[in-house]
């Protein structure tokens, strides 16, 4: 509690007419709070120190930040029409007239409060505790253009959600969330029960992002409005159950799957949106590059054989398997689909899914299919014995299987195959290509570049420096900036917007078989298929990196340690310095021809070829009586050092 003294009550009511700007420049050498205090009492209003009183979010999101801000007040505390607002000058002329249009407008009984400045800007800081809430908001307006009426008339209208989510039917309120999440593109909607209220969250791009707080009363309605749109038993609160239900759109419809698990603060309920347009991609959309998309289409085309996708749950595998299927999907293919459960339909295919109370597998299901004649088969996953049987043999009488595992990269693929029966002389004739993915987040437009730490870019350039020219993609001489997340309205001001997926694409070659045959392990059949041309997707996802489409982070958050490369790269670098290099009598006539000094030897290096480089450098060393050789890489090339009667010398730079 501040103690205010009357004799400074009655002080600063002879000053009341005064400027209050005055009045706190002669005030500034007081405490700030007991400043605040002695202002509020001038004024005959009471005073709030809101640096500890308790602030709901919700509540303050009554008043938009930008309002708040521009007319230095705060609405901290609401409880149906009656709020109380803080403000930090009472005598402010437009402070006031904006408090008065909002009893005008909202009917509104409202209670004045005075505060500090800092108790404000704390305050206004809890804005930015649920920044989506904001753009929900934003969401509204846009939702309500000429080209969504049809959406507006199907889900009602849109309401401001943090003015009157307490006041607004229960219909209404769920719209207005699955209008925001369609809106911001997110893949999932949660709403979690805690302790204090429930916790409405949204996963875009693959990250939770925290929307808001809901009170359990209106909670238990949109609980129950969800449990009757998904046909789920609404007085069963002690048992999961799964369902269903679909958004129409003008532009189409979006599928939802609804899931609902007890907890010891209420059920929480999790909703999948499935938008149809998420399946629409072609092959090269994927984010395929060089080498890795050539194989890709030509295994496509090849009319038997198995393709597998592989990567953890998430990974976009699914999506990357539809794109195959609607560049194979023409009216003179059957394609026949079996999958748990089916998420998109597909037009001109034929899609089945898996009931496993009527044990109803996917072996099972596999086995009607190539009954079927079908040219083209799609299975979910590939999770047993049985399953890769089938689809082998499959791949190997005339179909094109298309599948997934679940494996961390491409050659992992292999022994896992092995793991499941599968003999290792099968899996060369059958198996077309094993396609590792993940996915990562796209910079928004807003990114900003810096340069990276020196260790950075070492352990960039090394990683890079292993691809093989068989790759067939444009490695950057010189990395010197990445890019980074800022954020803007455009993306919610999270810094990304979409994700973009990142490859490996291991075919069968002829050292690939040797391994398979030889039982070679993981990490062997990575470094032939390497050698062979592969692309990591560490390396891809760098590559996209470099280019400004993601930042490094989400590169090794989605492919986690790259010490494997490295090794690659260090072991090649010493396979190279422990080759001989043969200096014949030709070489050394040309080097002493045309080599006196060493600044003939810088002109003749930089006119050799790449190949004659190393032999010209030793035989140039022995000619000129070097004693040791340092061959040194910057930033803009390799420099080549001679240490000549004790002193080092630089002798040439080449690229």
């Amino acid at each position: 509690m501040v103690y205010v003294s009357n004799k400074k009550i009655k002080d600063l009511q002879a000053q009341k007419a005064s400027d209050t700007g005055k009045f706190l420049q002669q005030m500034k050498k007081r405490s700030e709070e007991e400043m605040a205090a002695a202002l509020a009492a001038a004024n005959n209003l009471p005073y709030i120190d809101l640096n500890i009183f308790p602030v709901s979010v919700e509540d303050l999101r009554s008043i938009s930040e930008e309002d708040s801000r521009k007319h230095g007040v705060a609405l901290f505390q609401k409880n149906g029409k009656e709020v109380r607002i803080a403000l930090l000058d009472p005598q402010n002329e437009d402070s006031l007239a904006y408090v008065e249009s909002l009893k005008k407008d909202s009917g509104w009984d409202v209670h004045l409060y005075v505060v500090s400045l800092s108790s404000l800007d704390k305050i206004w800081g809890k804005y930015a505790s649920a920044p989506l809430l904001q753009n929900l908001e934003a969401m509204k307006i846009s939702l309500s253009g000429d080209d969504l009426v049809e959406f507006e008339q199907k889900f009602g209208n849109l309401i401001e959600l943090k003015n009157k989510i307490r006041e607004i039917p229960t219909t209404k309120v769920v719209s207005t969330i699955m209008a925001g999440a369609i809106k911001m593109k997110a893949s999932d909607i949660h709403f979690e029960p805690q302790e204090d209220g429930v916790r409405l969250r949204f996963r875009i791009d693959g990250e939770l992002q925290e929307i808001g707080d809901f009170p359990a009363d209106i909670y238990r309605f949109i609980l129950s409005r969800i449990k009757m749109m998904a046909k789920m038993k609404i007085n069963m609160r002690d048992i999961a159950q799964d369902g269903h239900f679909s958004v129409d759109m003008e532009e189409g419809k979006i599928n939802v799957r609804a899931n609902i698990i007890p907890g010891n603060h209420g059920e929480s309920i999790v909703m999948r949106l499935l938008d149809q347009s998420d399946v629409m991609l072609t092959v090269e959309q994927l984010g395929l590059r060089g080498l890795a998309e050539e194989l890709v289409q030509k295994q496509i085309e090849k009319p038997h054989g198995m393709i597998l996708t592989t990567g953890p749950t998430g990974s976009g595998k699914t999506t990357t398997l539809y794109a195959f299927v609607n560049k194979l999907n023409t009216s003179d293919m059957k394609i026949i689909t079996i999958e748990d459960p089916i998420e998109y339909e597909i037009k001109g295919i034929s899609q089945t899914q898996i009931e496993k109370g009527r044990n109803y597998t996917f072996a099972e299901g596999l086995r009607a299919i190539v009954r079927q004649d079908p040219d083209v088969i799609l299975v979910g996953e590939i999770r047993d014995e049985e399953t890769a049987d089938i689809s082998l043999n499959a791949a190997l009488t005339g179909h094109l299987v298309l599948s997934t595992l679940h494996t961390n990269n491409a050659p992992a693929s292999i022994p896992r195959f092995i793991e499941l029966g599968v003999k290792p002389n099968l899996i060369a004739p059958s198996v077309n290509a094993f396609i590792a993915q993940r996915l990562v987040r796209k910079l928004c437009d807003c990114k900003e570049a810096y340069e990276p730490a020196k260790e950075t870019l070492d352990s960039i350039k090394k990683i890079l420096a292993i691809i093989s020219p068989k790759a067939r993609v444009e490695i950057p001489k010189d990395v010197h900036t990445l890019y980074r997340p800022k954020g803007c309205a455009k993306c919610h001001n999270l810094g990304y917007k979409g994700r973009v997926g990142i490859f490996e694409v291991l075919t069968i070659t002829e050292s690939i078989e040797k391994l398979i045959l030889e039982m070679g392990g993981e990490r062997e059949i990575a470094q032939a298929a390497i050698e062979d041309g592969m692309i990591t997707m560490a390396q891809d996802g760098i590559l996209k990196a470099v280019e400004g489409i993601t930042s490094m982070e989400e590169v090794w958050s989605a492919t986690g340690q790259t010490d494997f490369l490295e090794e690659i790269y260090e072991k090649l670098m010493e396979q190279s310095l422990s080759r001989s290099i043969l200096v014949m009598e030709d070489d050394m006539k040309t080097i002493s021809e045309n080599i006196s000094s060493l600044e003939k030897f810088a002109e003749f290096i930089a006119k050799a070829n790449q190949k004659e480089i190393a032999r010209f450098v030793f035989g140039a060393s022995l000619l000129l009586g070097v004693g040791d050789i340092h061959i040194e890489p910057e930033e803009d090339g390799v420099k080549i050092r001679f240490r000549m009667d004790g002193i080092l010398k630089t002798a040439a730079t080449i690229p």
